[in-house]
């Protein structure tokens, strides 16, 4: 800020300065003289000071350390003006400045060695608390902590020193401290045993803290604002799940996190990468559609738009398949806390991507049918099957296809699939509400659709490489070898759905306000 800036909002201010001395000094001249000393020292400081909005926040710093500054200037004076005879131990109560002074110090030393207690190592903690606070012996703390004589005393001195050494240092708590950030978990494989994990704010905030600069627990406690006592526990429990690796005394997060910033920048990268393939994979389906509506299934008698959408799902789902078999990710890694799987993490509320559920094929159990269903974000308004109720709809699906009565579900779980149409109720059989094939009449329209199968397939992985290659530069060296297998997860299902965001967004597609199941269809076994 310039010193003129500065000059006029004082002079604006000068009253409340003036009171800021009045309320601790005793003596008129004296106030004065600090209240002079301030503004002095507020002017000299003033370029310090980046905008407006911070000015008066450091400027009262600044009055609080002339402050003590003044007084330890008059203790000083009055020292070197008075008599021997005067030097002799004053027994009256100290002016209330000095006491303001030596209560501030107090408190301020009693909340440094707190601050520091609270960044020890759990043995040097246990030590320092049981021969200190608890007046225990050496001998005893040794019982209790299973450790020798000796190495109790090198405790309790690495402590002193380290005490010593914290209580004169300046710490600054980091930004996550109160500012945690999001951190949102994916994953894909057999069993989920990692969604309960990220419940709570903390254990996120850790994996962002050390995903670029590997820390010891005591910056991470500094970082994150949390006190050594309860963060151990979380750095065991996150080790153990094996999404953070612990080197020497520092821990690193081990695990891709998806930041926004790569997102950003492959977004930028990727700008009109669908619409060539947008134009052509329309174009080739509107070409089908006599065919198709010639052949009997369920649903072949809906509007030309609603076919084609459904045609283009049954495409994309099988050019998802396709790309899988031409550049696999390879066999699922077993996992720490159970299932099989890749575990890759986000810092924002999943800003970029394109679906929120797929199951791409969920055979009955007698093997008499499946269906797939996949929940693109264009769909949302749809309201299509749900995900977050998967057994349930999974039964209600299965019914349906095969025409069955009401399967062994909740009443509530019926109410809401007829609510959200992917299945009606007639005369106390369950009927699909989606297109539903024979196997035989699958086989046919996929065959017809395989020019279009293989276009998506081809964007799907060019898609792909390029997420794989940008997210190589964007992430530290310590998870590079998880690039290729993360973005090939992610971004295949991604690059599924922003090709039907392109097909949208250029009206060559139109979704219903109102209540249609667009992403799902079932298949029978032949007769």
């Amino acid at each position: 800020m310039e010193n003129k800036e500065a000059a006029r909002l004082i002079s604006e201010n000068l009253k409340n300065v003036y009171g800021y001395a009045f309320a601790r000094l005793w003596d008129k001249n004296d106030v004065d003289d600090l209240t002079s000393d301030i503004v002095c020292a507020m002017l000299k400081s003033s370029d310090r000071v980046k905008d407006d909005e911070s000015f008066w926040a450091f400027m009262w710093k600044v009055a609080e350390n002339t402050f003590r500054s003044f007084i330890k200037r008059k203790n000083r004076e009055k020292a070197f003006l008075t008599s021997p005879d005067e030097n002799a131990p004053d027994e009256t109560e100290p002016t209330p400045e000095k006491a303001m002074i030596e209560r501030e110090e107090g408190d301020e030393s009693l909340f440094l060695l707190r601050r520091e207690l609270s960044l020890l190592s759990e043995t040097h903690r246990n030590v320092c608390l049981a021969y200190y606070f608890k007046n225990k012996s050496c001998r005893e703390i040794a019982a209790e902590q299973g450790i020798s004589l000796e190495m109790v005393k090198y405790h309790l001195f690495k402590t002193r020193r380290l005490l010593k050494e914290g209580i004169g240092m300046e710490r600054k708590l980091g930004e996550k401290a109160y500012n945690p950030g999001i951190f949102r978990m994916n994953f894909w494989g057999d069993t989920n045993y990692y969604h309960g994990l990220f419940k709570r704010k903390l254990p996120g905030s850790v994996l962002l803290a050390a995903y670029y600069t590997a820390m010891t627990a005591a910056e991470l406690s500094l970082e994150l604002g949390v006190s050594m006592p309860y963060l151990e526990d979380e750095l065991t429990l996150l080790t153990e799940a094996g999404v953070l690796l612990k080197k020497g005394d520092k821990y690193t997060t081990n695990l891709v996190i998806l930041t926004e910033e790569f997102e950003n920048d492959f977004a930028d990268k990727t700008k009109g990468f669908f619409d060539k393939t947008a134009e052509y994979v329309f174009e080739a389906t509107r070409s089908i559609l006599p065919e198709v509506r010639k052949m009997p299934f369920d649903g072949n008698d809906s509007d030309d738009n609603r076919l084609i959408v459904s045609l283009l799902n049954i495409a994309f789902v099988n050019a998802f398949w396709k790309a899988k078999q031409a550049a696999p990710y390879g066999a699922a890694k077993p996992l720490s806390l159970g299932g099989n799987g890749f575990i890759w993490g986000h810092d924002n509320d999943y800003k970029s991507l394109r679906l929120h559920g797929v199951s791409l094929k969920c055979p009955s159990n007698d093997g008499k049918c499946w269906f797939s269903t996949v929940n693109y974000n264009v769909f949302r308004e749809c309201g299509i099957w749900d995900h977050a109720h998967w057994k349930d709809n999974y039964a209600l699906t299965l019914a349906a296809i095969e025409n069955k009565q009401l399967p062994s579900v909740p009443e509530e779980s019926v109410n809401a699939a007829l609510i959200e149409g992917f299945v009606k109720l007639e005369n106390g059989v369950l009927a699909p509400s989606f297109p539903v094939f024979d196997q035989t009449v699958y086989d046919r329209i996929t065959g017809i659709l395989e020019p279009v199968i293989a276009e998506v397939c081809k964007a799907i992985l060019g898609y792909s490489e390029k997420a794989s290659d940008l997210l190589a530069d964007h992430c530290p060296t310590s998870v590079k070898d998880q690039c290729r297998t993360i973005a090939a997860i992610n971004y295949r299902l991604d690059a599924v759905g922003a090709l039907f965001e392109t097909l949208v967004e250029k009206e060559l597609v139109t979704v219903p306000k109102e209540k249609k199941p667009l992403g799902i269809w079932g298949v029978k076994a032949s007769s």
